[in-house]
């Protein structure tokens, strides 16, 4: 049964500290599919400009690597992005040729470090005029240098070359035909979140030679399955698959096993929200965060938010990232492997006073902007680090008097420093260190701020 959960008890209203670069003016409407790290730390973004496809790489903290709107014929979307070897990417997207037989045409794009073109694949549809659609997500499979995508009613694994390595098709599955929505890694390898209708789904699971191992059917709804958002492989085996509820396209997320069978399923409301879109689900701490967007009520405009459910799927909190807006929205998150609470997300908003949407990258701290509570707190809290840039001494300002744990990341990652404090001041000697841009982190196990800190000032 679909619980309605309304978080209608008294707000807590707790400030939150984040780390955000400038807008990312690529070509126009620039719209993040997908941000994710690569084997270096830095951050890997495609998505959809006004000029083609959007390719866009900068550093864990933000500084510019890479970025361009790749021409390519149609209305490119880059749907995934992951590192194929050294300075080179694969991109996997969607081609829209208007008019065309097959249309909707899926392809691989391999580029190089700067954007530029190395070559592509398109994957064509089996009969004339029938379109074809890409599973969001791509996957690399390192060891054998090749990556998994699937098209309807076709699964492939695809070397780094170019190359067909395996593929298997509905038929050879002894299956009817089927869109596939999303694709994710589990235990045994790759598993296919495919659709025939708005409530009939299955999972189609396969080793990493891509041999078949087995189809489950699920019975649920959403308002379509082109509204299907998000699709993650939980630790235990389990599924999260999110989109729109039917009924008035809320969030909706549903736990599965891998036989098919529902857990939980919930829809969600929130306080001044309404209807939107789950984008994108990671695992965090003892439940997932959820990234995507809401239209906010009064005043009206979509909002970027996260929200943070437990293990049962009821929700725990929710953050509002930045400015809500006509087309403003949040499309990907990114969550470090290493890094605790280093959480990494990508969206579009109004940057200027024009017509134009702008890609921006934020990290964000896992302080909530609303959760349920009973009180109100008077004043928001704040964590300031200064001076910045730095070349000797480092004074932290934190909001009580703790203890909190401050550490210091530098650009690939590694803890520089670390140490526990009590009291609302503590001041670290940064002078030991190699210039360049860190991360200083504060934590009390409720709280966590962050503050971009650049060290190579005039003492160095």
């Amino acid at each position: 049964m679909i619980r309605q959960l309304l978080l209608s008890q008294p707000l807590i209203f707790l400030a939150f500290s984040l780390w955000a670069q400038p807008c990312y003016d690529i070509s126009g409407w620039d719209i993040p599919a997908q941000i994710s790290f690569d084997d270096n730390n830095n951050l890997m973004v495609t998505g959809f400009t006004d000029g083609g496809l959007l390719f866009l790489r900068t550093s864990l903290f933000g500084e510019t690597l890479a970025q361009k709107a790749i021409p390519l014929e149609g209305q490119p979307f880059g749907n995934s992005i992951v590192e194929a070897g050294e300075n080179n990417y694969l991109i996997g997207g969607e081609g829209y040729l208007y008019g065309e037989p097959g249309q909707n045409r899926p392809f691989l794009l391999k580029v190089d470090s700067a954007g530029n073109v190395l070559w592509r694949r398109d994957f064509l549809p089996v009969t004339e005029g029938e379109g074809k659609t890409i599973a969001r997500h791509i996957l690399r499979n390192t060891q054998q240098q090749a990556v998994y995508l699937a098209t309807t009613d076709t699964v492939w694994m695809i070397g780094y070359d170019g190359a067909t390595l395996a593929h298997i098709s509905a038929q050879e599955m002894g299956l009817p035909g089927f869109h596939s929505l999303d694709m994710v890694f589990t235990d045994e390898g790759p598993c296919v979140l495919a659709a025939a209708t708005a409530s009939a789904y299955r999972l189609l699971r396969f080793d990493e030679e891509l041999q078949f191992l087995g189809g489950s059917s699920l019975i649920t709804s959403f308002y379509s399955y082109g509204q299907v958002q998000s699709f993650y492989a939980v630790s235990d085996g389990n599924f999260l698959i999110g989109g729109q509820a039917h009924t008035d396209y809320r969030w909706k997320i549903i736990k599965v096993d891998g036989q098919g069978s529902t857990l939980w399923e919930r829809t969600y409301s929130f306080p001044n929200y309404s209807w939107g879109y789950p984008n994108e689900v990671e695992a965090y701490e003892d439940g997932f965060l959820i990234a995507g967007s809401l239209a906010k009520i009064t005043p009206y405009g979509f909002c970027p938010v996260l929200v943070k459910i437990d293990a049962n799927g009821s929700p725990k909190w929710l953050q509002q990232v930045s400015d809500c807006g006509t087309n403003n929205g949040l499309d990907g998150l990114a969550i470090h492997p290493s890094i605790d609470n280093l959480i990494v997300v990508a969206g579009r908003m109004e940057c200027s006073s024009g017509n134009d949407i702008d890609a921006y990258i934020t990290i964000v701290g896992p302080t909530p902007t609303i959760i349920l509570a009973d009180e109100e707190a008077n004043e928001p809290a704040s964590f300031i680090a200064f001076p910045n840039p730095a070349g000797g001494p480092v004074q932290a300002l934190l909001p009580d008097n703790g203890p909190w744990e401050l550490s210091l990341f530098d650009a690939g990652g590694q803890l520089a420093l670390q140490t526990r404090v009590h009291g609302k001041s503590h001041t670290l000697d940064t002078s030991p260190l190699p210039p360049g841009i860190y991360l200083l982190r504060a934590a009390n196990g409720r709280q966590l701020f962050s503050r971009r800190l650049v060290i190579g000032g005039q003492n160095h």
